[in-house]
């Protein structure tokens, strides 16, 4: 990735406004936001100051090839996991110090991730790293003459404002996720097994994704529900099984997706075979709903608008009942992240760079559910469509 000045000059400056002179990183979302590359296992440290941007990373050795490409001044190696290598914390222990000195940080007000409670996984992503009490004791030991402080809010509105090379690189994670929407589409018929259609959704992004347009890495993580079970699938994640579908009946896919450190979040229904009455009818109003959600997302719209656009095309189909959620929620660096929520009550006013899901959906036990779930980004004048599949019942 690019060095991303436009975010380099918006980080320095919130640390600066909130009188820090430094932060220290942990979290791979983080690590991406400032630095530009995706760790492998979770376990690098990134200094960034208020003067100098990007300063250091000290990451294992063994994540050098990930590493390349790493927007730091100094990218500092510690062996991991190696025989007869030293204590990896007693070495990042004298590389920050070092950095600290260097910097005149020994006393300095620096900023941590002290309280982040849902976080994204590195590549690797079989363990996650999380910054609890004693990882944080051991931090502020570094440094016990610094004046430390909780930057997590500062990294959520950091985060919540997309920068125009972000917003490249999500359209480059719809992208490997149209791969997959298109041969979930292409499979589903009458006979083939919920736990198939995700197997063919997570092999064509990996196999189309990995290298089209400089992609490196790619996590996918396909959940499919068919038949009745789908009017259940408002929840945020549902169980795939060996269940095959019949004619007539739904297919939904929901598929996340992180491709370089960021998330597509998109959802697609299919029947198996010819739809009934009723789930054309649904389909309509869904597809409907979405496209008004979407034309009411412009700056200065309140968070709210799209959700109530989407319910007003509902109740006018008659589907006041089937409505369970909202409408849609913000991601990017993470599946699932706080700004933008549309949802009713939510006064916050839509800014450019904000990037969300739009995903209306309907459930009922007597037919199932339908959800149909793209990502839009937040322009100067209106949305721009990040997800690119079209939606056929």
């Amino acid at each position: 990735m690019l060095k991303d000045q436009q975010r380099i000059r918006r980080l320095k400056t919130a640390l600066g406004k909130a009188s820090l002179d430094a932060i220290v990183l942990r979290l791979p979302e983080s690590i991406v936001m400032a630095f530009g590359v995706w760790p492998l296992n979770g376990f690098s440290y990134g200094l960034f100051t208020a003067a100098d941007g990007p300063v250091a990373l000290i990451a294992p050795s063994c994540e050098d090839e990930e590493m390349d490409g790493c927007w730091a001044d100094h990218v500092i190696w510690f062996a991991w996991p190696k025989l007869s290598m030293p204590d990896p914390l007693e070495v990042i222990r004298a590389e920050l110090c070092g950095l600290a000195r260097r910097h005149q940080l020994t006393r300095g007000r620096i900023g941590y991730e002290g309280s982040f409670e849902l976080i994204a996984p590195p590549h690797g992503s079989g363990d996650l790293r999380v910054p609890a009490e004693s990882s944080i004791r051991y931090l502020k030991s570094i440094l016990p003459s610094a004046k430390w402080s909780d930057a997590t809010p500062l990294l959520y509105q950091q985060r919540a404002i997309k920068t125009t090379a972000e917003i490249a690189k999500l359209r480059i994670a719809n992208k490997v996720a149209d791969f997959g929407l298109k041969k979930f589409h292409d499979s589903v018929e009458p006979g083939i097994s919920e736990a198939e259609l995700a197997s063919l959704t997570y092999a064509e992004c990996f196999n189309r994704g990995v290298g089209v347009r400089g992609v490196r890495h790619v996590n996918v993580y396909p959940q499919v529900a068919s038949g009745l079970s789908t009017h259940r699938a408002w929840r945020p994640c549902v169980s795939t099984g060996r269940r095959r579908l019949k004619d007539g009946e739904i297919a939904m896919l929901e598929l996340g997706l992180c491709v370089d450190g960021f998330w597509a979040d998109v959802t697609r229904v299919k029947v198996a075979g010819r739809p009934s009455a009723v789930q054309r009818r649904a389909f309509k109003a869904v597809t409907a709903a979405q496209a008004a959600a979407t034309a009411a997302i412009r700056p200065g719209a309140t968070a709210e608008r799209p959700h109530q656009a989407a319910t007003e095309v509902f109740i006018k189909a008659g589907f006041e009942k089937q409505i369970v959620h909202i409408t849609g929620h913000g991601l990017g660096y993470c599946y699932h992240e706080p700004e933008p929520f549309l949802m009713p009550g939510n006064m916050l006013k839509l800014k450019k760079g904000h990037v969300c899901t739009v995903e209306p959906g309907l459930y009922d036990p007597a037919w199932g559910g339908i959800r149909l779930e793209n990502n839009v980004a937040v322009t100067g004048d209106g949305a721009e469509l990040l997800t690119r599949t079209s939606n056929k019942l």
